[in-house]
């Protein structure tokens, strides 16, 4: 079994994702990226100044690519 995002991650980090992970409007913009929520949560200012946004791809990145 090869190392995962998940199994490197400290556990602020991994807590930091899950909450992003498992929030309802964060959710809806990851499923839906072309509504006005998923615009503005894959917009540059909040994709690079939000560290819940941040540490959800990278802790979940390997998860979505394999």
């Amino acid at each position: 079994m090869g190392t995962t995002n998940q199994d490197t991650a400290g556990s602020l980090e991994r807590a930091m994702a899950w909450l992003c992970h498992a929030c309802p409007i964060c959710k809806y913009g990851r499923k839906h990226p072309e509504s006005v929520v998923g615009k503005i949560l894959h917009h540059d200012v909040h994709a690079r100044h939000c560290p819940l946004w941040k540490a959800e791809k990278a802790v979940y990145a390997v998860k979505r690519n394999g």
